[in-house]
């Protein structure tokens, strides 16, 4: 298009920040290396910092103005979203070549960024959401991590003394409670879509989670009453951070907070797989992946660009510095000292191996998407919570609302 007529630069990569200060400085240096190696000067590469709030909408505003990036960090369902509408360069051949390191990389990370047999973006990080409890406090009251939802609700009664409650369960309008939410529906049997990626809302696991839920919110009283007018992803980790709260189940950006900033807490906080409930224990991950866009200038740079980052030894050295706050798409890195004297980690190899996506059964998708930028199952849980709906009324009544999504999004 014209508007990249008036664009200098041959490579344009936009950085979106890694919550540590070090990884984020390791990434520029390998940005600069890859340049200096390229022959590119400063001013034909730029590297832009876009923090996570302003990301969308640049996004969105180059779409409509051509003026995109060559090379972003993508969820997944923005992979998926994005490689619907055309946009999306096909980067099976880097994919391919780091599926021959040894090890391979995780199948987990593979459902994010392929469709009809190619990868439209390349596995950067899985992101597992573990449980982050207070260990102190359960050996203050004599008690182990409870393994089942029913355990956890008894455990948080015992544990907490209010203001300092048992959980912190995000049931706001924002894309934590979504994920939050769809974790518990999982244990009881529930999803979003079936096998076959079609909208399917409308089932009993997730009326009995939705009930699950409540039945934690109204009868038990163990999450805090204020959160369902939060509108802030970040709320279970400052509720988390600021010793309120027993339970909070996030990506380990908390955890990887903690390292930094308060080593006295973190000392007293362990990660765990999520409890089991009547379906089983199941563990959401979700992928970052590299995407380049198609409106790239000069595709190779780009390609060379991305596949300097996933250089095993380069991209380990990454990966270690985000303090446990990614897990490699490498099994292998694994076996580094990093993860290895750190048993808190132990259960993280198997979370990133059996982990499911937001999108469960179905894969990301770009309906999924917008299921939760918009919100829509929070806010019908909220009609339970708040209202008095009946479960089931609520379900069917979402359920309509991401079939709709699904057929207009997915096509």
């Amino acid at each position: 298009g014209t508007a990249w007529a008036a664009r200098e630069q041959k490579l344009v990569y936009w950085h979106l920040p890694t919550f540590t200060k070090i990884a984020d400085e390791v990434i520029r240096e390998n940005f600069e290396e890859f340049r200096k190696s390229a022959g590119l000067s400063d001013s034909e590469a730029a590297f832009v910092k876009i923090s996570g709030k302003d990301f969308i909408p640049q996004i969105n505003a180059g779409l409509e103005t051509g003026n995109l990036p060559d090379v972003v960090w993508l969820n997944e369902s923005l992979i998926q979203l994005y490689r619907s509408q055309g946009r999306m360069m096909d980067v099976t051949d880097i994919v391919d070549d780091m599926k021959g390191f040894e090890g391979g990389i995780f199948e987990t990370s593979l459902a994010a960024v392929t469709h009809g047999g190619k990868a439209w973006g390349v596995p950067y990080a899985l992101n597992p959401w573990p449980m982050h409890a207070r260990v102190d406090v359960l050996e203050k009251h004599g008690l182990d991590y409870p393994r089942t939802w029913e355990a956890f609700v008894e455990t948080c009664k015992i544990v907490q003394d209010k203001p300092f409650y048992g959980f912190g369960l995000d049931l706001g309008l924002n894309t934590d409670a979504s994920q939050n939410i769809m974790q518990i529906l999982w244990c009881h049997g529930g999803f979003t879509a079936d096998d076959n990626g079609t909208a399917a809302f409308n089932n009993a696991g997730n009326i009995a989670g939705f009930d699950f839920i409540n039945s934690m919110y109204n009868d038990a009283g163990i999450i805090p009453r204020g959160v369902v007018g939060n509108s802030e992803s970040s709320w279970n980790n400052k509720m988390y951070q600021a010793g309120q709260v027993a339970f909070v189940n996030n990506p380990t950006s908390i955890y990887a907070h903690l390292v930094s900033n308060d080593p006295e807490l973190q000392a007293k906080t362990g990660l765990f797989s999520v409890p089991a409930g009547p379906a089983g224990a199941f563990n959401q991950i979700d992928t970052w992946s590299t995407g380049i866009f198609n409106t790239a200038p000069e595709p190779e740079l780009a390609k060379g660009l991305v596949k300097a980052m996933m250089d095993p030894a380069k991209y380990n050295e990454v990966i270690t510095k985000t303090n446990g706050r990614w897990v490699p798409v490498y099994p292998k890195l694994f076996e580094d000292p990093w993860w290895t004297s750190r048993p808190q980690y132990g259960e993280f190899s198997n979370i990133a191996k059996t982990g499911v996506p937001v999108s469960y059964k179905g894969q990301p998708s770009p309906g999924m998407g917008e299921v939760l930028s918009t919100n829509l199952v929070p806010e019908a849980l909220q009609t339970v919570l708040v209202d008095g709906v009946p479960a089931a009324d609520a379900v069917a009544k979402v359920a309509d609302k991401i079939a709709a999504i699904f057929e207009r999004a997915n096509g």
